[in-house]
């Protein structure tokens, strides 16, 4: 079985609020009485149609054998929120349809088969976005329902953001909003500072399908999927708790966090080959983090590190069917972005693994250095993005770059290109499997 553990976290971090005042609130009329002219009700809503394209063949038994389409999806997104008074709810979701089955049957596609899993998970489909009920009163708000946890920023390590469940059946090819999943969980917050989260029985990260181009467990694969070995995937149920303390002084902002959760990966802990056919069992884990966060900025300057501890974390052993190792880890980040020139934006960031009791057999060094860096270039007038985004995983285990270039065309549509590379050398590495799965992709969104 391929490890793919930092190659599935690959997160475009970022988070954006705006705000507005009624310059009509202060204009005395001789109304006793004026309407209320805002609605409690909002909505929002977009259609996009996101075609990929594989320029190379998968070097491991993927369904797809040879140059060809990846996916010709829809995705149809609605959401509607209402306020009253302290009281806010909102629920919104996504119905998602690959095509590519239905072209293929109808013969306008000569693609290549599916199997009975892939055709499950591409056709249509409900996905939940953020779906909550919020109470608000002085220094207090509470909110309960599935939300979107977001509560690192580093881009080539999962170091403070552990409670965010991550959608991993495309790493790299992703957008921003459909990168983290929202997980059922109750929020309380005190005076934007003190946040105490519980995760209500948190499911695994979204996986391939047997024999998609980036199946963790395509080594696993026979080519007939009647004799492929059965996975037996477990996760832990517990609830979890996460307490965070966020502070701002002037030009910086810190937090402090501990956590005690399941892991939203799966590691084996078991397999048997003398059944028909075999059985590999697979298993969430339980950890605890504790870290910190700092942000200062400095002029043109943003200057960023996380820091934390993960205690009984696990590490995959040399042998890929072999149990993974419990251990301690101490992860790290140094980053930083620069907005000096006109229109572009650098950063990049250097971050570490250290694994603190290091055992004998396992496929991971004791310090794994890692980094990213990206280059983001607007012009016309800010309508069109360029952006160019190189990682280098931990433990030098390959490297992805995407570029790619964003067009707003108008208020409601945008339309975007990108390529995605995944670069491997040698056999050890994680990517190894995956360096020819290449693509390229084309958005169209349509804002309803």
């Amino acid at each position: 079985m391929i490890n793919t553990k930092q190659l599935l976290l690959l997160a475009l971090l970022g988070a954006a609020n705006a705000s507005a005042q009624d310059f009509f609130a202060a204009v005395q009329t001789s109304d006793t009485e004026r309407p209320n002219l805002q609605s409690p009700w909002s909505h929002r809503a977009w259609l996009q149609l996101k075609t990929g394209y594989g320029w190379h063949t998968p070097s491991l038994p993927a369904s797809r054998q040879q140059s060809d389409l990846t996916r010709t999806e829809t995705h149809l997104f609605a959401e509607l929120g209402w306020r009253q008074g302290p009281w806010r709810a909102q629920i919104g979701g996504s119905l998602v349809q690959d095509w590519l089955p239905q072209l293929r049957d109808a013969g306008i596609w000569q693609g290549y088969p599916f199997t009975g899993e892939q055709l499950r998970d591409r056709r249509l489909r409900l996905e939940m976005a953020d779906t909550f009920v919020s109470w608000q009163q002085g220094d207090w708000w509470l909110k309960a329902g599935y939300q979107t946890l977001a509560w690192g920023e580093a881009e080539s390590l999962k170091i403070t953001d552990v409670l965010a469940r991550r959608d991993q059946r495309w790493p790299g090819q992703e957008d921003l909003e459909k990168l983290r999943l929202p997980v059922g969980s109750v929020r309380i917050t005190w005076a934007n500072k003190l946040d105490l989260v519980t995760l209500i029985e948190p499911e695994p990260d979204r996986l391939p399908a047997a024999y998609d181009e980036f199946d963790p467990y395509i080594a696993l694969r026979t080519g007939n999927p009647a004799q492929d070995p059965v996975l037996i995937k477990k996760r832990d149920n517990r609830p979890g708790l996460a307490l965070r303390y966020r502070q701002h002084w002037q030009g910086v902002d810190s937090q402090l966090l501990i956590a005690d959760v399941a892991s939203y990966e799966l590691a084996p802990t078991a397999a048997d080959f003398t059944t028909q056919p075999a059985e590999v069992q697979l298993q969430s884990w339980r950890t605890q983090v504790a870290g910190l966060g700092l942000q200062a900025v400095y002029g043109n300057f943003l200057l960023r590190t996380e820091q934390a501890w993960h205690h009984h974390s696990k590490v995959a052993a040399q042998d890929p069917l072999a149990p993974w190792q419990k251990t301690d880890q101490w992860r790290g980040m140094l980053g930083g972005d620069y907005s000096g020139i006109d229109d572009l934006q650098l950063s990049a960031e250097f971050s570490w693994q250290y694994i603190a009791n290091q055992q004998s057999g396992l496929a991971a060094d004791r310090w794994q250095p890692g980094a990213s860096g990206r280059a983001t270039y607007t012009l016309l007038n800010e309508r069109l993005t360029l952006e160019a985004f190189a990682l280098r995983m931990t433990g030098n285990q390959g490297d992805v770059v995407r570029l790619s270039a964003d067009w707003q065309i108008n208020d409601a549509v945008s339309l975007g290109i990108t390529a995605v590379e995944y670069r491997g050398s040698n056999p050890s590495q994680q990517i190894y499997p995956y360096r020819h799965n290449d693509a390229v992709l084309i958005n169209l969104r349509w804002g309803l």
